[in-house]
């Protein structure tokens, strides 16, 4: 090599050599950096890759009736779930499988896994309660679905089908304030009804299982188990058998009266039982009835659409929807005027089938003479409208402030006390103010006339009528109405009674509520009482009122009533949406009282008794 090539060559070597020592620094120093500055990250990811944390989840608590019959339970069945971060398919093959084993769109499937992207390592529900030979198909495939898992866990059952559908609800998929809340993408969540009043109470608290997994994401050894904690139990004031009744007297009157309108829009309506002496709800029915175990089943997103295009929405609790209640109202203006002083027990007032309001008559148009001499509790029976123009009018009363006044004394324009309070309209008593801050247009005396025998602006819900005759029946105790008996923890202890409070006294007079209630019974069992037809015969001593409620298109029909009028048992309301008839909605009441008063039917045991015998459900 020539001498003066030598000199350069050095100094390449040289080059050459801190090349790599820069390459070594820099990979010594990489290698440091993981194993001494990242290596608890590291071993951390490596731990999450090996190692889940497994939900175990909690059997929600169940809901009995009075007698201890099951309404809601669960069962164990097959859970197909899936690891979003197992699941291995770049080619779409495991979707398709999935697809075809669980009868799923592959997008429904790819839809799920994505609302689980917050949470890879846990597992997310794609399908419930699938047949034992699909879980054994896909544990057979397992090798080649992997993430995919088969697990056993808790479903709800509702073994009645829609009996009580409206009052138990139904669960459906946590949404996104549920997620805020602590809920899993597939968790199921109350979503009506009792099941999501008391959500809180039947959830219980789910346990966890830490295992090792292999690659596949599958479960190979435990490590670690913390048991759930089962949810509460509800026992209810409701009895299913009644309930079965009140359900199909309601809908055999509402067929009856939809056959007999030529408008098409009755078939609709609800009706309410309450105990007298206690205020629990012995039986609240609203139809069309929904179904909770086909809300809540595969078919849920088709049973959600037909339920949806039903002209007749059944998707409405009409017990707790609000109407005009028609001449069920008139205890109220009774009332006013008796303890105003407006007029008096046995004062006599000469209804001549009209009233005359500034220039107008307004005229009873009942088809009837005029009912002429009577007193309050003869225009109870007769429901003589004219009567109850005068004494709203008379100025004792106090006008529609006076009425007002004692409707919400009496429990109407607010809540009942029913547990399903989001599910509750609170109804309108109006007053001079509320038209003038809604309407802004002053109050007439025409609209008192309108509010006196329940029309006009007036809104009240079957319920809140049930609890104001309850308070007549009781002669002015004002109570609030419960559905849920109590709530039981899983070792048998009573954790909550939800009875409520005794409730409070309305204070009247003695002669005020004698001659509401014989007034009520001259509806019921006075020839010439505008119900009579319906209750001939009736040997319990039933008390009650007729309403027909006049809308834009037809007329609502209504019943409120309760027996024995000397000492009530239970409170009844039958409501028929633009049945127009107040008379059928009195023989709905009918039926229903001549089977809770039928002394040959076996008579229920006390309030929670537990025998658990079952009902037979007929188609």
């Amino acid at each position: 090599m020539p001498e003066h090539e030598r000199p350069v060559l050095k100094e390449r070597a040289k080059q050459f050599a801190l090349v790599i020592l820069a390459v070594f620094l820099v990979l010594w120093g990489r290698l440091w950096q993981l194993q001494v500055v990242r290596g608890d990250s590291f071993e951390t990811l490596a731990e999450v890759n090996r190692v889940r944390t497994v939900p175990i989840r909690a059997p929600r608590g169940a809901i009995y009736d009075a007698r201890g019959r099951v309404i809601a339970a669960n069962r164990l069945a097959f859970t197909v779930s899936v690891v979003p971060s197992g699941l291995q398919d770049p080619d779409g093959s495991v979707v398709a499988r999935l697809s075809e084993l669980l009868e799923m769109e592959p997008g429904e499937i790819i839809d799920l896994v994505r609302r689980g992207g917050e949470y890879p390592y846990t597992p997310i529900r794609l399908k419930r309660d699938v047949p034992i030979e699909t879980a054994v198909a896909i544990e057979e495939a397992r090798s080649s679905l992997p993430g995919v898992l088969v697990e056993e866990e808790w479903v709800r059952e509702y073994p009645y089908g829609p009996l009580g559908g409206h009052l138990i609800g139904y669960l459906g998929l946590a949404d996104r304030s549920d997620l805020q809340a602590g809920y899993r993408p597939t968790d199921l969540v109350g979503k009506a009804g009792l099941e999501q009043a008391f959500e809180h109470f039947l959830r219980g608290a789910d346990g966890e299982r830490r295992v090792e997994v292999n690659a596949l994401s599958r479960p190979t050894r435990e490590l670690e188990i913390v048991p759930p904690r089962p949810g509460m139990d509800l026992y209810l004031t409701l009895d299913l058998e009644f309930q079965q009744v009140v359900e199909e007297a309601l809908k055999r009157g509402l067929e009856r009266m939809a056959a007999q309108a030529e408008h098409g829009l009755a078939g609709k309506g609800a009706a309410v039982v309450l105990d007298a002496k206690t205020g629990g709800i012995l039986a609240l029915a609203s139809f069309p009835a929904i179904d909770p175990a086909r809300l809540t089943g595969e078919d849920r997103s088709s049973y959600v659409e037909e339920l949806n295009q039903d002209p007749m929405s059944p998707w409405l609790n009409r017990a707790l929807r609000a109407f005009p209640p028609g001449s069920t109202f008139k205890v109220v203006t009774g009332i006013a005027a008796l303890e105003s002083g407006a007029i008096g027990p046995d004062e006599v007032y000469n209804a001549v089938g009209y009233h005359k309001y500034g220039k107008r008559d307004w005229t009873v148009r009942s088809g009837l003479p005029p009912a002429g001499p009577i007193t309050i509790v003869e225009a109870f029976g007769r429901s003589t409208n004219d009567f109850f123009w005068e004494i709203a009018l008379r100025p004792q009363t106090g006008g529609i402030e006076g009425i007002a006044r004692w409707a919400q004394r009496l429990g109407l324009g607010g809540p009942t006390g029913i547990e399903l309070a989001a599910a509750e309209m609170h109804g309108l008593i109006p007053t001079p103010e509320w038209k003038r801050q809604v309407y802004r247009q002053p109050w007439y005396e025409a609209e008192t006339m309108d509010v006196a025998i329940g029309q006009g602006f007036l809104q009240v819900t079957p319920l809140q009528m049930a609890r104001l005759y309850l308070v007549v029946a009781t002669e002015g105790l004002l109570r609030p109405v419960h559905l849920v008996h109590h709530v039981e923890a899983p070792d048998g202890s009573v954790s909550v009674d939800l009875r409520g409070d005794q409730g409070e006294r309305v204070p009247a007079k003695a002669s005020t509520w004698r001659a509401l209630k014989e007034g009520l019974r001259h509806v019921l069992q006075w020839p010439r009482g505008t119900a009579y037809s319906a209750f001939a015969g009736a040997e319990y001593d039933p008390a009650g009122k007729t309403g027909t409620a006049q809308t834009e298109t037809a007329a609502h029909g209504w019943f409120a009533g309760f027996a024995p009028a000397h000492d009530p048992e239970i409170v009844v309301v039958v409501f028929a949406e633009h049945g127009e008839s107040g008379v059928e909605a009195a023989r709905v009441a009918r039926e229903i009282m001549d089977w809770y008063f039928d002394p040959h039917r076996e008579q229920p045991g006390p309030e929670n008794a537990r025998n658990g015998q079952e009902i037979g459900i007929s188609g």
